[in-house]
C-alpha cells in the first residue's frame, strides 16, 4: 500500500498541498505581473499625461488592487465559511483569470479613448478582490486537511505559494524584456504574461475541483451558527484584534525587505534596476523554501517559540543589515541581505498563520484569517513602503526604515503573550 495518506477523493496529502499552492501561486503571479509593466501600461492607457504622471497613474491603478484586498478577504472568507472552502477557491481563480483576460485584451487609449483606462481599472479591482479572497479559504482548507502534528507545515505552503507567484512574475517579466525589442514589448509583448495567466487558470480550477470539502454540514436540527463576519467582530473580537496586531511585525517585515529594499537600493545606493529585480527574485525564492521549514519547526517546537525567536532576531538584525548594505552597496550584498532577512520573515509569518485558524471555530475560520492576515498585510504591510520612503525623506537617514521594522517587530511581540498556543492539539 502506498505510504501516502489519501483523502476520500483519492488525493494524497502531497496533491492537496500542490493543488492549493498552484492556485495561490498563479493568483499572486497574476496580481503582481502588472507592476513589472507599469511603464508600458502607462504609455498606452494614459498617453495625455507627462511620462512621470503616466507612471504615477499606472501605479495608482496598481494600488487600487491593494485597497480592495481586505474587502475580498472578508467577503470571500465569509462565503467560504458559509458554502465551503473549495467553492471559494474555485471562485477566486475564475475571477483572477477574468481580470487577466480583461487586461490582456484591453484596447489602448488610442483605440477606445477613456474606456481603455477604465477597463484596466476594473480588472485591477477584480484582481485585488480575488487576491484578498484567496488566502483565507486556501489556508483554512490546508489547516483542516492536515493532522494535528502537521498543521503548521500544511499552512506554510499557502504563504510559500505567494512568494513563488512573485518570483514567477519577476522571471516572466525579465524573459519578455530580454527576448523582445523595447518597441515590441510596448506594442504587444507586455500582454504575453497576462495571456499566460489566462491559460494557467483552467488547470488550477480542474485541480481544485478534485479537492474534498472540509466544511462539514451542520447536524440535522442543530442551531444555525452566527454569521462569520458578525462572530469575528463580536464574539471573537478580542482574538481578531490580537491576531491582526500579532501579524503586524511579519507584514511590515516582508513588505520592507521584499518590496521597499530593492527600490531603495536603486534610489539611495545607486544600484542598477537589474540588481533590484535580482534581489526580489532571491528573497521570493528564499521565502518559498524557508516557509515550509518554518512550518516544520513550528510543528515540532511550538508556534510561539519559532515566532518569538524569529521576531527577536529580525528586530536585532535589521539595522545592522541595512547599515552593512549602505556601507558596501553591491548586487551581491543586496541579494545576501534580502535572502537572510527573508528567512526571519518566514519564521514570523508562518507560526501566526497557523495559530489564528487553530483558535477560531470552524464556521468563522476563513473569515478570521481574512480579518487578521489580509487586513494586516494590506494596511500595515501595504503602506510600509510609503511610510519608509517618508521617513527617509523627513529624517535624511537612509537607515530609518530599519528602525521602523524593528519597532513593528517589538510592538507585535506584545499580543503574542495573549494568544494561546495549540501546537499538536485537535481543532475546535
Amino acid at each position: 500500500m502506498s505510504t501516502l495518506v489519501l483523502d476520500k477523493a483519492g488525493l494524497s496529502k502531497k496533491h492537496v498541498i500542490a493543488a492549493t499552492t498552484l492556485g495561490t501561486a498563479l493568483e499572486f503571479y497574476d496580481f503582481t505581473i502588472y507592476s513589472f509593466f507599469a511603464i508600458q501600461i502607462g504609455q498606452l492607457f494614459f498617453p495625455g499625461a507627462s511620462p512621470v504622471n503616466q507612471f504615477l497613474l499606472s501605479i495608482g491603478v496598481f494600488g487600487v488592487g491593494f485597497v480592495v484586498r481586505p474587502l475580498g478577504g472578508i467577503v470571500i472568507g465569509a462565503y467560504a465559511d458559509r458554502v465551503g472552502r473549495k467553492k471559494a477557491m474555485v471562485l477566486t481563480i475564475m475571477l483572477m483569470a477574468l481580470s487577466c483576460a480583461m487586461i490582456a485584451c484591453a484596447p489602448p487609449y488610442a483605440v477606445a479613448g477613456m474606456v481603455a483606462p477604465f477597463i484596466v481599472l476594473a480588472a485591477r479591482l477584480i484582481q485585488g478582490f480575488a487576491a484578498g479572497g484567496e488566502f483565507g479559504p486556501g489556508t483554512t482548507l490546508l489547516v483542516e486537511y492536515a493532522t494535528d502534528q502537521t498543521r503548521a507545515f500544511f499552512a506554510s505552503w499557502n504563504f510559500a505559494a505567494t512568494a513563488l507567484g512573485l518570483a514567477l512574475g519577476a522571471l516572466v517579466a525579465t524573459l519578455v524584456n530580454v527576448a523582445l525589442p523595447k518597441q515590441a514589448v510596448l506594442d504587444w509583448g507586455w500582454r504575453l504574461p497576462f495571456l499566460l495567466g489566462i491559460v494557467a487558470a483552467p488547470a488550477g480550477m480542474l485541480i481544485r475541483r478534485r479537492l474534498e470539502e472540509t466544511l462539514v454540514d451542520r447536524a440535522p436540527g442543530a442551531p444555525r451558527p452566527q454569521g462569520a463576519l458578525k462572530a469575528a467582530l463580536t464574539t471573537h473580537l478580542k482574538l481578531t484584534i490580537l491576531g491582526t496586531f500579532a501579524e503586524l511585525g511579519g507584514s511590515v517585515s516582508v513588505y520592507i525587505t521584499a518590496f521597499f529594499l530593492p527600490s531603495h537600493a536603486v534610489r539611495a545606493l545607486h544600484l542598477s534596476p537589474t540588481a533590484a529585480v535580482s534581489s526580489g527574485v532571491v528573497s521570493s525564492l528564499v521565502l518559498f523554501v524557508a516557509a515550509p521549514i518554518a512550518g516544520r519547526l513550528a510543528d515540532r517546537f511550538t508556534r510561539k517559540r519559532v515566532l518569538v525567536i524569529s521576531r527577536v532576531i529580525m528586530l536585532l538584525a535589521v539595522y545592522p543589515a541595512f547599515a552593512f548594505l549602505g556601507a558596501h552597496p553591491s548586487v551581491t550584498a543586496l541579494c545576501i541581505i534580502s535572502g537572510l532577512l527573508a528567512v526571519f520573515v518566514a519564521g514570523q509569518i508562518v507560526p501566526v498563520l497557523v495559530m489564528i485558524p487553530e483558535l477560531f471555530p470552524k464556521h468563522v475560520r476563513a473569515t478570521g484569517i481574512a480579518l487578521t492576515y489580509v487586513v494586516s498585510a494590506s494596511f500595515f504591510g501595504g503602506f510600509s513602503p510609503f511610510i519608509a520612503s517618508w521617513l527617509v525623506a523627513q529624517t535624511g537617514n537612509p537607515l530609518a526604515p530599519a528602525w521602523y521594522v524593528a519597532a513593528a517587530c517589538a510592538i507585535s511581540l506584545v499580543p503574542v503573550i495573549w494568544l494561546k498556543d495549540r501546537t499538536g492539539q485537535p481543532l475546535a
